[in-house]
């Protein structure tokens, strides 16, 4: 099992109370999930990032992602990132995710972790 596969198992868990976090679980596993989710980004992006652009951003790598890789790819990660970005930075005012909103993301992450 690779480091990334035992974060979104711990992600898994929080989404099912095993830790008793209560309300901050969620918002936990959407940050470990998008932690996952930035490490692949990074990882399939090693071979186009170069020396005189060092640190390209997360959208950045999005949009290279699906140039390289497909469209359809690109934008399931896009939407991936956005969603469990969103998660994690919400306002007051604002709605928490559901859970379930919260577990698709983590499966999304998942399954792009698997490709």
């Amino acid at each position: 099992m690779t480091a990334r596969a035992a974060l979104l198992d711990h992600a898994d868990r929080l989404l099912d109370g095993e830790y008793g976090l209560g309300a901050r679980g969620p918002r936990i596993a959407a940050l470990l999930a998008r932690s996952v989710l930035e490490d692949w980004l990074d990882e399939q992006n090693a071979s186009w990032v170069k020396q005189t652009y060092p640190y390209p951003t997360t959208r950045s790598k999005l949009v290279a992602l699906g140039a390289l890789k497909g469209t359809a790819l690109g934008e399931q990660a896009k939407r991936a990132w956005h969603g469990l970005s969103l998660a994690v930075h919400r306002h007051a005012y604002e709605l928490q995710p559901s859970v379930a909103e919260i577990r698709h993301l983590v499966g999304v992450a998942r399954y792009l972790e698997e490709q």
